[in-house]
């Protein structure tokens, strides 16, 4: 069953919805385009972010917490909203697939190496399956426990690594064109977009009009976070190697030591990753069954779960097996879908309501 969920804990979902992979995939991408310039680009995505967060705070405060492709058939015609939720699970469906994908194949080649892809696949997509059963209180509930652990992990990371540090690695500043740092910060702004989850977690909201701040306050711990793990491995490596490195932040994490009786730390720090990326992937997965829900008007999705799982589970394993694809995917074609789904759909939304509300004033001043 799920309950309501305060802002501070839709800040905090916020956070994980988009955190834990952008610090996988983000640093080598900014580098390529940016190198010691990288922070600025974050600085850029994060404005962009702002704005898209209010965009989706305005739409949910409007429609007063409501499902949102309800609300849209109401402004529209059911007909409409059917259509824009078909399109929009799809959107969703291949975005959950590229989360589990990214996540597999971190796994793969980081911990389990000799492990099939299927299997890690099939046991990470059960254990979602059963989080997200449990509703998105619960979810809520444990993903604020894991944000908390930040305040652990961020120290115990710059104190263990700040001997390794070289400020002489992010200079010289201001060494790119603003054109290289406008196409270093796309990227990111996709990821900052993913912000647009609040429109289907908006019913669960105990105060759907706080929705905005929860989103500029999750995002504003996401840019801080981004620009901690970025500088530190720009300062500990240098831009050149972060272009090269597939993983440059836990590349980062492995020469943490202190003293010579606490080394090899980077194990501690992945399995703290493993748990964030866990959460993303349920809030991923939640929403994809709250867009279905909405879209085929059913009133419980619990007998859909498993179907929706196997879609996402053959996505994953076929759709988005070429590594190469994936990466081309993530620094050039999220843009425009996210940028479709995230910002166009929710500004569209909020046109068609108020002039609707213009139209019944100007009815009745006419009578």
């Amino acid at each position: 069953m799920n309950g309501k969920i305060d802002t501070a804990q839709a800040a905090m979902l916020v956070i994980n919805t988009i955190l834990p992979t952008a610090t996988v995939v983000l640093p080598v991408i900014i580098s390529n385009y940016a190198e010691q310039d990288a922070p600025l680009s974050i600085l850029l995505s994060t404005v962009a972010g702002l704005i898209v967060a209010a965009i989706v705070g305005t739409a949910i405060r409007v429609s007063n917490g409501a499902p949102f492709l309800t609300w849209v058939g109401e402004r529209s015609s059911p007909i409409v909203a059917t259509v824009l939720g078909l399109f929009m699970l799809q959107f969703y469906l291949d975005t959950t697939a590229t989360i589990l994908r990214e996540f597999v194949n971190f796994i793969k080649d980081n911990v389990l190496l000799n492990t099939p892809v299927t299997v890690l696949v099939i046991l990470i997509l059960l254990i979602t399956i059963y989080m997200v059963r449990q509703g998105i209180e619960s979810i809520a509930r444990v993903n604020s426990i894991v944000i908390l652990l930040y305040g652990f992990f961020a120290p115990l990371f710059l104190f263990g690594i700040i001997h390794e540090m070289n400020v002489h690695h992010l200079l010289p500043m201001f060494d790119h064109s603003l054109a290289s740092l406008t196409l270093a910060s796309i990227t990111p702004t996709t990821w900052m977009s993913e912000v647009a989850v609040l429109l289907f977690l908006a019913p669960y909201l105990k105060d759907p009009q706080k929705a905005r701040i929860a989103g500029w306050v999750g995002l504003l711990f996401v840019a801080v976070l981004m620009l901690f793990s970025l500088v530190t491995a720009l300062m500990v490596f240098g831009p050149e190697f972060i272009k090269l490195s597939a993983y440059p932040g836990f590349s980062a994490a492995g020469v943490v030591h202190f003293g010579r009786f606490f080394e090899k730390l980077d194990i501690l720090f992945i399995s703290y990753w493993v748990l964030s990326i866990y959460l993303k992937f349920s809030i991923f997965l939640f929403v994809t069954i709250e867009c279905f829900k909405q879209t085929f008007r059913v009133s419980s999705s619990r007998p859909f779960i498993g179907a929706l799982g196997l879609v996402i589970a053959l996505e994953c394993l076929f759709n988005w097996q070429n590594i190469d694809k994936l990466n081309l995917y993530n620094k050039e074609g999220r843009f425009l879908t996210f940028f479709l789904f995230n910002v166009l759909v929710p500004l569209a939304a909020i046109m068609l309501h108020r002039i609707q509300r213009a139209r019944a004033k100007r009815r009745e001043c006419e009578t």
